[in-house]
């Protein structure tokens, strides 16, 4: 923050308007949230009914490059309700690891690749729904 105009940016922070302003003090005092013990923390889920795909969607940026990429073929075979030894499964694996994490990507995002794929309704709500370990 050395050599920031401060007012000038609290200025343009407020210009974004009521909800902006609360939905940043909200993330801020989420991230402060330390623990308690699992009543209270079930008293918090209820309340808030955290839905995180609805506001974080797994891209490469933001998960996929960081991971290994035995765990991208994971994703994808588990995803796609696929064996191990399926092709798609095998030619999955054979890719390069930003490969993967492009394809995983598409799929988490790109309906044209998921009705490429042929994904079922089923798969699709599996989509929709995954949440890397830890995070459910």
């Amino acid at each position: 923050m050395q050599g920031k105009d401060l007012a000038k940016s609290f200025r343009a922070f407020r210009q974004k308007g009521g909800g902006h302003i609360r939905g940043e003090l909200t993330r801020f005092l989420a991230a402060q949230y330390q623990g308690g013990d699992a009543k209270l923390a079930a008293l918090i889920e209820k309340e808030v009914q955290p839905r995180t795909r609805e506001i974080w969607t797994p891209n490469a940026a933001n998960f996929l490059s960081r991971v290994s990429g035995p765990y991208l073929s994971q994703i994808w075979r588990e995803l796609l309700d696929l064996a191990e030894d399926a092709p798609s499964a095998t030619a999955f694996d054979k890719l390069k690891k930003s490969e993967k994490a492009a394809q995983l990507e598409s799929l988490f995002s790109d309906a044209t690749t998921r009705e490429a794929l042929g994904v079922t309704e089923e798969q699709a709500s599996r989509i929709a729904n995954w949440l890397p370990e830890g995070m459910s």
